[in-house]
């Protein structure tokens, strides 16, 4: 038996298609469908998957301590002439701050600080009192005993669901006019993988 072998038609060989031409508008709505998809997944997973953990919390009270130093003799006018006293002031600001954690998770305190708004719109900033500054207070001016809790110390971890407060101390260079004057206080305390909170001051 042999194999026959059929004559193509005149024109050389025809070779059958086997892919069907590319369709850039049926891939394209692939790629848009895609793309919305995992826009969604991303969205649901921040949204109800993965929260930053955020605190509540009040300042409870606040009260202050107007302080006056006295620096004798300031600069002299010429050589030899005893200088005028300057005044400084300070203001020490004592903040009840009460803070609660309604996460699933704990939560720590890394810092905190606060912002005292003048009636012109500038601003004094000023860190909270560290441990050993806080205990210095309250040693150089004993009078202050009856106003004295425990500090809130950073690095106090809160639990799900549990609560903790404490006194900030903050110190202004302000008069006492100064200070009655203001426009407002607020409060920040930042923390640890969680969102910061800033709280306002109520009038002392």
């Amino acid at each position: 038996m042999t194999d026959s072998f059929e004559t193509p038609p005149s024109g050389g060989f025809h070779l059958a298609q086997v892919d069907e031409p590319t369709n850039y508008g049926r891939l394209a709505l692939r790629i848009v469908i895609a793309l919305v998809i995992s826009s969604l997944v991303v969205f649901i997973w921040v949204r109800f998957g993965h929260k930053t953990p955020v605190a509540t919390g009040d300042i409870a009270r606040i009260a202050i301590y107007p302080v006056q130093a006295r620096i004798t003799g300031g600069a002299a006018g010429t050589p030899g002439e005893q200088g005028q006293d300057e005044i400084i002031n300070q203001m020490l600001v004592f903040a009840h701050v009460r803070l609660h954690n309604p996460n699933k998770a704990p939560i720590t305190i890394e810092d905190d600080w606060a912002i005292v708004t003048l009636p012109d719109g500038e601003t004094r900033r000023s860190l909270g009192a560290s441990f050993s500054d806080f205990e210095k207070v309250f040693q150089a001016y004993p009078q202050l005993a009856p106003m004295r809790m425990d500090p809130l110390r950073r690095d106090i971890e809160i639990p799900p669901g549990q609560s903790v407060d404490g006194l900030v101390v903050f110190s202004y260079p302000l008069s006492r006019d100064e200070w009655n004057t203001r426009k407002s206080m607020q409060v920040t305390i930042s923390f640890k993988g969680a969102k910061d909170v800033t709280l306002n001051a109520p009038p002392s």
